[in-house]
């Protein structure tokens, strides 16, 4: 170590020593940002990234070397051999090339990025040997192994280490030290090779006359290397701004709805765990918490199709996002709802106004494709003042809000109470009670509501109708539990079940009365769905044409084409397909040219009181028109009166059904009535 020293202060220039080791420290710390980017290139441009890190390192430890035997003095006369000069760098840009190369390749392989390393160290070893070799003296060098050995051994070791550091950072300054310990390998190598020499002079080895001064030379130098490590640090520049550019576009995306350009959900996270630490830390601090959900969106979609909902939902998107004011913030989170943050305010009434004013915005009207559209929202409020600080709770809590405000009519605004939260807790009790009434089976019953043939009245089949009789609760209604089991996926498993209770009945019947069975939209959508009812007729023994499906134009309409191969499918079988709720859908006349319904049933709300309203009776005189147009028979739903009876059978329709004729029958007055039709046959 002394004998490094003293090589150190006394037969260098203590000024260029000191360039030399700027040179390497700028060199090392630009080859540790460039090497730490070699890992995270593509392919296509990794090797061009290769070749410019390796010139800079390799030009970094050249200009290093020389510029530090310039600043070495022996006390005699000396020059360079050009060709051997010209080797070294050479020599250590292929080193280089060799070393990322295998960094690059290694990955995760720590045994290769320590060879990486270790090459490093080698080539700064071997370019500066091959330098010195090019070193001309008037004499012949004498070298110490010892320091020759600890030379390449350090070199070798500590260019391990730096790349080990390189390929394992943890944080972005962590270049820092990789470029320390880059910078420590040259330098250590090269003083403690320089430490590895003596001189024995001798008049037979002539040194050639210097054609340029060493202080020329080094200056040619430092410029070359100063233009490289420009174009290097230019290179980076440019890979980092587009990088980050890049990442910039990837964090927008992430974190926008690419409909709308909105925040999305995973935005909307990240604002409510600021949020919440906000309310943490600032006991003073208010925030309110609005959910918003559009009404007739789903009707615009099924009346002008996607294309039109998209457009309606990027106009109110944008108004909604151009409203928002200091302290406010919206995101849209799936569909047409919409959250938002109010903060900075001090009363419930201004949290309110801010709703107001949103649903102001949204209820304006829409223009797209030369027509003009309303939608409305519903809007749930809850704030930090009133209903707790926690973020996820208000949230929650607004979207009880939002739908209570989605069930009144007259409310468009609702602020949320604890009542609601109690009505929520109750639904949520009624959808694991309903869950527990599939498993267990024995809560479900059917009742059986007749079809009669309208010019003799008599008995042509069944429509079946699930009740639910709640062991603690009683029974509950259909219009309560169907659309809970609808939106939870369970009608799919509790519409399985009415199909084959309903065929098991009604395979066991003397007569050949048809059975109608209701299929909801999510039954439409399973690919099993044929598959089970050809199952369920197979093990029950119906006869396929006294099964009649009744499907309502939601199930169409959200996938015709699927629905039109499953219709078809069933058709196939021999099982006859009911349209229900005629006229109450939006694009009833294009079902009837596409899909082949054997039956069209008028939706009750027309038929009620039709002999008295001028409106529903031509209505229901152009529905019967329309089946007798298309050869398809048509019944009506509702007929509670005679004088509605005796409309619709001077207007010729086919079959009716409703309370006129007694209401929803349970199994054994069902059978009776099955017993007695086939008594008369008889008779």
């Amino acid at each position: 170590m002394y004998t490094v020293i003293q090589c150190l202060t006394q037969d260098h220039s203590l000024g260029l020593v000191a360039l030399a080791a700027l040179v390497c420290v700028v060199g090392s710390s630009l080859s540790a940002l460039m090497a730490g980017r070699l890992r995270q290139t593509s392919r296509s441009r990794m090797a061009v990234q290769i070749a410019l890190t390796s010139l800079i390192v390799g030009g970094t430890v050249w200009t290093t070397h020389f510029i530090a035997m310039l600043a070495y003095d022996p006390g005699y006369e000396h020059g360079y051999d050009p060709v051997i000069t010209g080797l070294s760098l050479c020599l250590a840009v292929l080193g280089m090339g060799g070393a990322n190369t295998i960094f690059a390749l290694s990955k995760n392989n720590m045994i290769g990025i320590a060879a990486a390393g270790g090459l490093f160290g080698l080539s700064v070893s071997s370019m500066h040997y091959l330098g010195m070799v090019g070193f001309l003296l008037p004499g012949v060098v004498d070298w110490k192994l010892g320091h020759l050995a600890a030379s390449i051994v350090l070199g070798a070791t500590i260019g391990a280490g730096a790349y080990l550091h390189i390929a394992s950072r943890t944080n972005r300054h962590a270049w820092i030290a990789s470029a320390g310990l880059m910078t420590l390998a040259i330098c250590t190598m090269h003083f403690t090779g320089m430490a590895a020499i003596s001189v024995k002079l001798s008049p037979l080895y002539p040194v050639p006359a210097e054609v340029i001064s060493d202080t020329t030379l080094g200056l040619l130098i430092l410029g070359v290397m100063a233009i490289i490590l420009m174009i290097g640090f230019a290179a980076l520049s440019i890979e980092t701004k587009l990088e980050s550019e890049a990442q910039d576009r990837l964090e927008h995306a992430a974190l926008h709805d690419p409909l709308t350009g909105m925040p999305n959900r995973m935005s909307l996270t990240r604002k409510a765990e600021a949020l919440t630490r906000l309310l943490k830390h600032n006991r003073t601090e208010k925030v309110a918490v609005l959910t918003l959900d559009l009404n007739l969106f789903k009707e615009i979609n099924d009346l002008y199709g996607h294309a039109a909902g998209d457009a309606v939902l990027r106009t109110v998107a944008q108004r909604l996002s151009d409203a928002m004011e200091e302290g406010e913030y919206i995101a849209r989170t799936g569909g047409d709802e919409f959250i938002a943050f109010k903060q900075g305010f001090r009363r419930v009434e201004q949290a309110i106004a801010f709703a107001e004013r949103l649903q102001a915005l949204v209820v304006e009207p829409v223009d797209f494709e030369n027509t003009s559209a309303i939608v409305g929202v519903a809007i749930g409020v809850a704030t930090s003042i009133n209903e707790g600080r926690d973020i996820e709770s208000l949230i929650h809590k607004s979207d009880v809000a939002m739908y209570r405000a989605k069930a009144d009519a007259e409310r468009h605004v609702c602020l949320f109470n604890a009542t609601m939260e109690e009505h929520s807790r109750e639904r949520l009790q009624l959808v694991n009670d309903l869950r527990q009434a599939c498993i267990a089976g024995d809560q479900f019953e059917l009742v059986y509501q007749l079809q009669n043939d309208l010019s003799s009245l008599a008995p042509v089949g069944f429509e079946v109708l699930l009740r639910w009789d709640h062991p603690t609760k009683g029974r509950i209604r259909p219009d309560i539990f169907i659309p809970i089991a609808e939106e939870t996926g369970l009608i799919r498993e509790i519409g399985l079940w009415v199909l084959r209770t309903a065929c098991t009945e009604a395979a066991d019947w003397p007569t050949n009365h048809s059975v109608a069975v209701n299929v909801a939209p999510q039954q439409l959508m399973q690919p099993s769905f044929v598959e089970h009812v050809s199952d369920i007729l197979f093990e029950t023994g119906l006869a396929a044409e006294r099964l009649e499906l009744e499907i309502t134009e939601a199930s169409i309409i959200d996938d015709q084409v699927h629905t039109l191969k499953v219709m078809q499918q069933l058709k196939n079988m021999g099982l006859r397909i009911a349209m229900d709720d005629f006229g109450t859908g939006y694009s009833s006349l294009a079902m009837l040219q596409t899909f082949p319904f054997d039956k069209i049933k008028i939706d009750r709300s027309f038929v009620q009181d039709v002999h008295k309203n001028d409106q529903r009776a031509a209505i229901v005189r152009s529905t019967l028109l329309l089946g007798a147009a298309l050869n398809i028979p048509v019944l009506a739903e509702g007929v509670e009166v005679e004088d509605e009876l005796q409309f619709l059978r001077s207007e010729k329709c086919a079959s009716v059904q409703g309370f006129y004729f007694g209401k929803p029958m349970t199994r054994d007055e069902m059978r009776r009535i099955v017993e007695a039709s086939e008594q008369a046959k008889i008779a």
